[in-house]
C-alpha cells in the first residue's frame, strides 16, 4: 500500500489555480504524441524522447487515471481545490508517462517520468516556466503533502529548449520522494516533464532520458 501511495503522490501532476474559459479542450487543438519503438514524438510541439527499452510506458487510459487519483490525494477534501482541478483537465494533455518498473512491483519504489501540456494562452502573466511554477508552488503549498523545496528555481537546456526547474522534495512515512519539475512556455501551452526517483542511482538513469529530449 505504501509503495502504491507513493506512486500515486510523486505523479501528482499539478495543475495552475486559475481557472479561465477555453473555446476548445486541448486534446481537440494538440496531439497527443505517439510511441514507437520506444521514441515518443509529438509533432505540435516538434519533441522527440527515448524511453528505456525494458520500462513500462502507461496508456492514455492510465495516464487519466493517475491524474485523477493525483488530484484527489492533492485536494483532499477541499471542495474548492477539487473543484480548481476539475475545470482545469480541458486545459491539460497528457504526452508520456513511464516508470521503471510496472505499477505493483515489488520494489521499495519505483521512479517514474511524465510529461504533460496545458493551455496557458489565455493566461498572459505567464511567460515563462518559472511563472508556471509560481502557482504550481502555491497550489502544492495550499495541500495535505508533507513536502519542501530544497532550492531555487533554476535554467537547464533541455534538446536546446531552456526550461525552468523546480525541485519538490515529499516526506511519506520516513521516505522521501525527490522531484524536479521541467517547465517552459510554446506555441500557447506550459510544458513540463516531472522526473521522480529517491536515489541519486534513480536521478542518474532520468536524467539520460532527458538528454534524449529534443525540439525541432
Amino acid at each position: 500500500m505504501l509503495q502504491s501511495k507513493l506512486f500515486r503522490g510523486a505523479q501528482i501532476i499539478v495543475l495552475i489555480l486559475l481557472v479561465v474559459g477555453c473555446e476548445k479542450k486541448a486534446s481537440e487543438e494538440i496531439d497527443f504524441g505517439t510511441i514507437n519503438n520506444s521514441v515518443y514524438k509529438n509533432n505540435y510541439f516538434g519533441m522527440t524522447a527515448t524511453l528505456p527499452s525494458d520500462w513500462s510506458i502507461q496508456s492514455q487510459e492510465a495516464q487519466k487515471r493517475t491524474l485523477k487519483t493525483g488530484g484527489k490525494l492533492l485536494a483532499g477534501d477541499d471542495k474548492n481545490l477539487n473543484a480548481v482541478l476539475k475545470a482545469s483537465e480541458l486545459r491539460v494533455v497528457n504526452l508520456f508517462a513511464a516508470s521503471q518498473y510496472p505499477k505493483g512491483a515489488p520494489v521499495s519504489y519505483n521512479s517514474s517520468i511524465a510529461a504533460v501540456a496545458e493551455n496557458v494562452r489565455d493566461l498572459p502573466g505567464i511567460k515563462r516556466g518559472s511563472d508556471y511554477h509560481f502557482h504550481t508552488k502555491q497550489l502544492l503549498q495550499s495541500s495535505s503533502l508533507d513536502l519542501s523545496f530544497p532550492k531555487d528555481i533554476y535554467t537547464q537546456s533541455l534538446g536546446g529548449v531552456d526550461f525552468d526547474v523546480m525541485e519538490v522534495e515529499i516526506h511519506v512515512r520516513g521516505i522521501t520522494v525527490r522531484q524536479k519539475y521541467y517547465a517552459a512556455v510554446m506555441k500557447g501551452y506550459a510544458v513540463s516533464i516531472i522526473i521522480s526517483f529517491t536515489t541519486s542511482e534513480d536521478e542518474a538513469s532520468l536524467q539520460k532520458i532527458l538528454d534524449t529530449v529534443k525540439f525541432n
